[in-house]
């Protein structure tokens, strides 16, 4: 088996995928906000269940045009993937394939909320709000003494964004690993160890980001920013300031991995 933190993307060549977890397509849906009759986005992303599933292979049947976003998920999250393609997203696997070689792999999970799941549909609801909220965390099978939060995700939880409320309140946003701002439909992902850590942004969206702002907990400095749509990649307006590093993105897209290590 793989190591963890390794990610394998394989296209679908009639393997047998009994077993595997299908994922559902990732995207952004536009769902009536009834509160201000406007378009809200709602991201259909996976990270959450890969996590979910240490070890097990994933599998995603995608329609055409779908193959970048969800290598660059599969990617972030180290998993075991076997992807179904369009014929028409051939050319788009290989270049994306090349980009995810250049960029390495992830590295272990980090996350500062220690996550005890007991694999109801209910705790899954509010893991996959945790995860939409870019609030970081690794599933644990007992309390981390390490971890800033402990929390339990069972099926005593009724209302999936209180939960995800909740834990944010508990946790306090001074001790938020990574916060996003600029945009509710990049999904921010962290791994590493104590020397080099990669930061993944996720574009769920079909159009670019224009000026994402980053904040990280702790003080690093910028090694590389790797884009999968441009060879000339940076970050802007970089400071260190109250216990953390902020910088702006020019523009996101697809994936972004940006290579950090701590002063």
């Amino acid at each position: 088996m793989l190591p963890f933190f390794l990610a394998s993307i394989l296209l679908f060549k009639d393997q047998d995928v009994t077993g595997a977890v299908k994922l559902p397509v990732p995207a952004v849906q536009y769902r009536m906000n009834v509160a201000s009759a406007t378009s809200a986005p709602w991201v259909n992303a996976n990270g959450w269940l890969i996590q979910r599933s240490p070890g097990r292979k994933v599998f995603y049947d995608l329609p055409k045009g779908a193959a970048e976003l969800a290598m660059a998920e599969a990617h972030a999250y180290s998993a075991d993937a076997i992807v179904k393609i369009a014929p028409e997203d051939e050319v788009a696997y290989a270049k994306m394939n090349a980009f995810l070689q250049q960029a390495g792999p992830a590295g272990p999970q980090l996350g500062n909320i220690a996550v005890m799941d007991d694999g109801s549909v209910q705790a899954g609801e509010g893991i996959n709000l945790l995860h939409r909220k870019n609030l970081l965390y690794r599933m644990v099978s007992a309390p981390d003494s390490k971890a800033d939060l402990n929390i339990k995700a069972d099926k005593g939880i009724s209302n999936p964004l209180d939960f995800a409320a909740g834990v944010r309140e508990k946790l306090t946003d001074d001790k938020r690993l990574i916060r996003v701002y600029g945009s509710a439909i990049v999904l921010a992902n962290l791994t590493g160890d104590g020397n080099h850590l990669k930061l993944h942004l996720i574009n769920y969206g079909k159009k670019p980001i224009d000026g994402l702002r980053i904040r990280l907990r702790g003080s690093y400095v910028v090694r590389r920013v790797s884009s999968y749509e441009t060879t000339e990649s940076k970050v802007d307006d970089f400071i260190t300031r109250d216990g953390g590093t902020e910088f702006s993105i020019p523009r996101v897209g697809i994936y972004t991995v940006i290579d950090l290590e701590p002063k």
